[in-house]
C-alpha cells in the first residue's frame, strides 16, 4: 500500500485507468504548486483501497474533464470541496462510490453531462443543491443510490435525456416538481424505486419532442398513490404527445379501481392518442 503526494510544479497527468496497480494506493494529497491541467478523465479509476483524498480548492480549477476521474473509489467516505467550475464532463465520476456518506456542495454550471455521475453511491442519504443549469444528459446520474432519503430541486431545465436517472433509488418516498421542459426520454427513470409514493402535478407539462419509448416502464414496481397517477396522468394528457409508451404498474401503486375521475378521463384520452400504457387493476 502506498499514498500518493503530489506538489509537482509541472502538470502531472494522473491516469490509474483500473489498471491494477491503483489497488496498492490508500490515500492521495495534492497540494500547493501542482498542476493537473485539463483533463482527469479515468485519473483514480479503481482506486478501492483509497481511504482518503484531499486536494487544495483550487487545483482542479482548470479541469474540464472528469470523466470516470474516482469511478470506483469504493473506500471513500468523504470527498473534498474542489473547484470544478470548468467541469463540462462528470461523466461517471463518482461512480460506485459506494462508501461516500457526504457530497459536498461542488461548482458544476458548467457541466453538461452527468450521466452515472452518481450511479452507485449507496450510502448517500441526501444530496447537496448543485447548479446543475447546464446539464443536458443525467442518464443514470442517481441509479442505485437507494439510501437517498429526499432528492433537492436541482436545476434541470437543459436536462434533454433522463433514462434511468433515479432508478432503484428506493428509500425516496417523494419527489420534487423538476423542470423537465427540454426532456425527451424517461424511460425506466424512476423503475424500482419502491417507496415513492408522492409525485407532483404538472412536471411533463411541456417537454421535448417525446420518443415512443419516452416512459416505457418508468415508474414500475413503485409505490404511487392515486393523486400521483393522476398527476402524472393529467400532465401526459396535458403534453398533448401521442403514441407513447408508459408504464406505471408492478409494486404497491395504486389500482386503476382506486383512480380518480380526472385520472381515468387523462388515462383515456392518452389511449386515444395512440398511448400504450400498463397499470396495476
Amino acid at each position: 500500500d502506498y499514498s500518493v503526494v503530489v506538489y509537482s510544479d509541472g502538470v502531472y497527468r494522473p491516469y490509474f485507468n483500473n489498471s491494477g496497480d491503483e489497488d496498492q494506493i490508500t490515500s492521495v494529497a495534492i497540494g500547493s504548486g501542482a498542476d493537473l491541467g485539463t483533463n482527469l478523465a479515468n485519473a483514480w479509476y479503481g482506486a478501492s483501497n483509497m481511504t482518503t483524498f484531499t486536494c487544495l480548492f483550487d487545483v482542479t480549477s482548470s479541469v474540464t474533464n472528469f470523466n470516470y476521474a474516482w469511478h470506483g473509489c469504493s473506500s471513500l467516505t468523504d470527498f473534498p470541496l474542489l473547484n470544478t467550475s470548468s467541469g463540462t464532463n462528470f461523466s461517471s465520476t463518482w461512480y460506485n462510490c459506494t462508501s461516500l456518506i457526504n457530497f459536498p456542495s461542488l461548482n458544476t454550471s458548467s457541466g453538461t453531462t452527468f450521466s452515472a455521475a452518481w450511479f452507485g453511491c449507496t450510502s448517500l442519504t441526501s444530496f447537496p443543491l448543485l447548479n446543475t443549469s447546464s446539464g443536458a444528459n443525467f442518464n443514470s446520474a442517481w441509479r442505485d443510490c437507494n439510501s437517498l432519503v429526499s432528492f433537492p430541486l436541482l436545476n434541470t431545465s437543459s436536462g434533454t435525456s433522463f433514462s434511468v436517472t433515479w432508478r432503484a433509488c428506493s428509500s425516496l418516498t417523494s419527489f420534487p416538481l423538476l423542470d423537465t421542459s427540454s426532456g425527451t426520454i424517461f424511460s425506466q427513470t424512476w423503475i424500482n424505486c419502491s417507496s415513492l409514493a408522492d409525485f407532483p402535478a404538472n412536471m411533463f407539462d411541456t417537454t421535448g419532442t417525446l420518443s415512443a419509448a419516452a416512459f416505457t416502464n418508468a415508474w414500475l414496481n413503485c409505490a404511487l398513490t392515486a393523486q400521483s397517477i393522476e398527476n402524472i396522468l393529467v400532465s401526459l394528457d396535458t403534453n398533448g404527445a401521442s403514441n407513447i409508451t408508459l408504464g406505471i404498474n408492478g409494486g404497491t401503486n395504486a389500482a386503476k379501481t382506486t383512480w380518480s375521475a380526472a385520472a381515468v378521463t387523462a388515462y383515456d384520452n392518452l389511449i386515444v392518442k395512440g398511448w400504450t400504457i400498463s397499470f396495476n387493476t
